[in-house]
C-alpha cells in the first residue's frame, strides 16, 4: 500500500541537483539513487528528519528551486533582456514567444525560448536533446551543422538557452513530438556558465535577422504571438546585423 502511494512521486519534474540539495538536509551520508527512484528515495528520507515536511510542502520547495534555476538563471535572464532589447516578439516580452506546449497544434513555431536539460549525441553526428520552457519540456534533434557552427556549437549544452525561430515540429509516433533543429532555425544561443546581462553588453549586441511569420497574424488571433513582422530597430543606433546561415 505504501509503494502505491509513492507512485506519484515518479512523475515529478525533479532534477538530480534539487534531489541532493535536499539529501543534504535530510542525511549527510545519504547517496542519490539515479533516475526517478530518486524521487521516490527524497520522499522518504524527507519522512524519516526530525522535521518532516507535508507531501505538499515538500513538492512545492522542489518545484520552486527547479524553477528558480532554469527561469532566473543568467542565460534566462539574459534571453528575456535580448529579447526585450531588440523587440523580437511583440512588445518585447519573453511571454510573447510561441510556447513548446503549441508543438500539437502547430507544424511550426515560430519564436521559442527554451533551456536546455539534456543531451545526448546519437553516434551519428547529430544530438539528440530535451529542451523546455514554462509549459512543458519536449524533446528535439539538434542537426550536425548546428553542432560544428563556430558560434551556437561550443555554447550547447545542458543549462544553455536557445532562441530559435520557425522551428518544425515533428511527430512520427502519433502524440510524441520533438523539434527538428537546423543552423536556420537558431537565433542566438546564451551558453550556461554566461554572466549576468548589463546595459553595456547589451548595447554591444547584434540584433539578429527574424524572418517574417505568414502566420503571425493567426497566430495573433489565437493568443500565441510569434517574432514581429515589422522590422523593430534596437535601442541602439550602432548595431550591426546579425545574419543566419542556412
Amino acid at each position: 500500500m505504501q509503494f502505491e502511494r509513492m507512485e506519484s512521486w515518479e512523475g515529478l519534474d525533479i532534477d538530480d541537483s534539487d534531489l541532493k540539495a535536499f539529501l543534504k538536509k535530510c542525511n549527510s551520508t545519504a547517496t542519490l539513487i539515479p533516475g526517478p527512484a530518486a524521487n521516490v528515495q527524497a520522499a522518504m528520507l524527507n519522512r524519516q528528519t526530525d522535521e518532516p515536511k507535508s507531501t505538499q510542502e515538500f513538492v512545492n520547495d522542489i518545484a520552486k528551486a527547479t524553477f528558480d534555476r532554469d527561469f532566473k538563471s543568467n542565460p534566462w535572464i539574459w534571453a528575456e533582456k535580448f529579447i526585450k532589447h531588440h523587440g523580437l516578439v511583440q512588445d518585447g516580452n519573453i511571454n510573447n514567444v510561441t510556447q513548446l506546449e503549441r508543438v500539437k497544434s502547430m507544424h511550426v513555431l515560430p519564436f521559442v525560448a527554451c533551456i536546455v536539460k539534456e543531451c545526448n549525441p546519437n553516434g551519428l553526428g547529430d544530438m539528440k536533446i530535451v529542451v523546455k520552457d514554462q509549459s512543458t519540456s519536449l524533446s528535439a534533434s539538434v542537426h550536425n551543422k548546428v553542432l560544428l557552427h563556430p558560434e551556437f556549437g561550443p555554447d550547447i549544452g545542458v543549462g544553455a538557452v536557445l532562441l530559435l525561430q520557425s522551428v518544425g515540429a515533428l511527430s512520427p509516433f502519433g502524440r510524441i513530438y520533438y523539434l527538428n533543429i537546423t543552423v536556420r532555425n537558431i537565433v542566438k544561443v546564451f551558453k550556461a556558465d554566461i554572466g549576468p546581462p548589463t546595459e553595456e553588453l547589451l548595447n554591444a549586441s547584434s540584433r539578429p535577422v527574424i524572418r517574417p511569420n505568414p502566420c503571425a497574424e493567426n497566430n495573433n488571433k489565437d493568443k500565441d504571438v510569434g517574432p514581429s513582422e515589422k522590422a523593430c530597430p534596437s535601442r541602439s543606433n550602432n548595431k550591426t546585423t546579425t545574419t543566419m546561415e542556412d
